[in-house]
């Protein structure tokens, strides 16, 4: 075989080669621009289809509270008297600075399910606040059930965003009763479809740990429930519901003190026994759409029975109870509060009146009470509310606090100087 066959035979090859690549090019179809658009359009909505299931959402509220020397800041140090660099003597207020909240909420939804998981993120340290899963059923969009840690099903109150409440707290009830809002448990909701003649009406029932977002410590559930039923008649809206709370508290200690004829008497309990603990609540709202701007008015009254420890009326918020702090006093209370908030005009300012009331031991009036915790407590608040626009909004309130007076409890005598003023400024996203 000589060079000039071999030379041939290559080329030919090669020639071959490039027809065969020439003719697939050719019977390749070559996809027009429209084509190519429809197809990159099509895959940009999968994408954002995609992206809608998950959504971020929060606020910040950074804050000023100056406050007389026996109040409590939520900012900063608790209280504090601090001396004064003239004559070293204790100031009669005291200032903060800081962030009240912080909240960054992640929730996805696909299908029939929702998850949600909360941060509140501050100069405290972070947080959780949310962290539950709800499921609802399809069909009629009556059912849903909620499990994990999530806002307290009782009163309204309760539920009602700390971004949209128009006072910077809320009632001193309710941060007794329910410590941090949240419980650990499950709800289940059930409510009348849109168009029944019983549309408004909603229950919300559920089984929760007791001690907020802790924790469970003795796997006995408490039971909360809430009837309520809600109506909007052209400018006018209107709602009214009741609340149930069943549950225990444990007694660390072998001695248990019921209020018996004006004065505490100790009775003998065995050890870490588990003593009943009942709220029962009322709740109302009404608002009116006139050429003043929107009226909204809103109260609550609750009643009931609290184990709590000799010095705090508070309901337990850890993970484990303590003989030296056992949950031994019974304590009978009632309380209530009102709020009346007042659109001016066309302007983007409102006005806001609140009053509340707690009487944590209505068994002990003036100076049976020998122990601070007994008191009743009133509180009257004024307040302005600026939306300068959809997501900023700033707050000036001005709270003042009277305690009932006992000539037989020490610094009581008196009314204590804990009136608070807060400026807060608060960016919603």
């Amino acid at each position: 075989m000589n060079q000039k066959f071999i030379t041939k035979l290559l080329l030919a090859g090669i020639f071959t080669s490039t027809s065969l690549t020439l003719m697939a090019q050719v019977e390749e179809p070559v996809k027009d621009t429209l084509t190519l658009m429809q197809e990159q359009i099509d895959a940009n909505a999968s994408n954002i289809k995609k992206i809608q299931k998950f959504k971020v959402s929060g606020y910040i509220q950074s804050q000023m509270e100056i406050s007389g020397i026996d109040g409590a800041a939520k900012t900063g140090a608790n209280s504090g008297k601090y001396s004064s660099a003239i004559d070293g003597k204790d100031a009669e207020t005291f200032t903060r600075y800081g962030i009240r909240r912080g909240r960054i909420k992640f929730e996805y939804t696909e299908g029939i399910g929702k998850s949600v998981f909360q941060l509140d993120i501050t100069e405290k340290g972070v947080n959780f606040k949310d962290a539950y899963y709800e499921v609802t059923e399809p069909w009629l969009n009556m059912i849903s059930l909620k499990a994990g840690i999530f806002d307290r099903c009782f009163g309204d109150e309760i539920t009602y965003s700390s971004s949209k409440r128009e006072s910077p707290e809320r009632t001193l009830m309710f941060q007794k009763l329910f410590p941090d809002e949240r419980d650990l448990g499950a709800q289940l909701t059930i409510k009348a479809p849109k168009g029944h003649m019983l549309e408004g009406l909603k229950l919300e029932a559920g089984l929760f740990s007791g001690n907020g977002i802790k924790v469970d410590d003795n796997g006995k559930l408490d039971f909360i429930g809430h009837l309520k039923y809600d109506k909007k008649l052209d400018n006018i809206s209107f709602g009214i519901g009741t609340s149930y709370y069943s549950g225990t508290t444990n007694n660390a200690d072998t001695m248990f003190y019921n209020v018996v004829d004006g004065a505490w008497k100790a009775e003998k309990q065995e050890s870490n026994k588990l003593n009943k603990r009942e709220y029962i609540g009322v709740d109302a709202q009404f608002s009116a759409e006139t050429f003043m701007g929107l009226t909204n008015i809103r109260a609550e009254y609750v009643m009931g029975t609290q184990p709590s420890t000799k010095g705090d009326f508070s309901s337990p918020k850890a993970d484990s109870y303590s003989a030296a702090k056992p949950f031994n006093y019974n304590r009978k209370f009632s309380g209530y509060h009102a709020y009346l908030v007042q659109d001016i005009y066309k302007t983007p300012l409102s006005l806001v009146i609140k009053y509340a009331f707690l009487d944590q031991n209505s068994d002990l009036k003036g100076d049976e009470i020998k122990n601070n915790t007994d008191l009743a407590m009133t509180s009257l608040g004024y307040g302005l509310l600026w939306k300068a626009t959809k997501d900023l909004r700033l707050q000036a309130f001005f709270e003042t606090n009277t305690n009932e007076k006992s000539n037989n409890l020490t610094g009581y005598d008196v009314d204590k100087k804990d009136n608070i003023f807060t400026l807060r400024l608060q960016y919603k996203f």
